[in-house]
């Protein structure tokens, strides 16, 4: 049975995170927003990565378990790129010591996913390398 993105119709927000953080690395402009849903006697939660308010990765699983059951990334053109097993795999950028964005490779591509220093600022997209 192919694996399938949890309906968000069923969870509730549990919380947001501005500037998210990938290895206590904090990523200006990366927001993500928890939601979670109960699962029989298990919790299910989603993440949902923000950069610039455009929607860039979803990573789920059961709260009781220390990593993601699958994840799945939002290609430039708007399709998702997955759902794939584990957390996905992120690499924070850096250019003359400030963080400019993260990398997020699936096994089909890398995606860079820029930030910018305003939390709020829209329009930006995702670039396929």
């Amino acid at each position: 049975m192919p694996v399938v993105m949890p309906d968000l119709a069923n969870f509730s927000l549990h919380k947001i995170v501005y500037d998210v953080d990938f290895d206590d690395v904090a990523v200006p402009g990366l927001c993500g927003a928890f939601y979670r849903c109960p699962d029989g006697d298990r919790i299910l939660s989603v993440g949902i990565y923000m950069a610039d308010g455009v929607e860039s990765f979803r990573a789920w699983g059961y709260v009781d378990e220390p990593h993601c059951a699958y994840h799945a990334v939002v290609s430039a053109d708007g399709s998702w790129d997955g759902p794939y097993a584990g957390c996905p795999e992120v690499e924070v950028l850096t250019e003359a010591g400030r963080v400019t964005g993260v990398a997020l490779t699936t096994r089909r591509h890398e995606y860079i996913v820029p930030v910018s220093r305003t939390r709020h600022r829209l329009g930006r997209a995702l670039t396929s390398v």
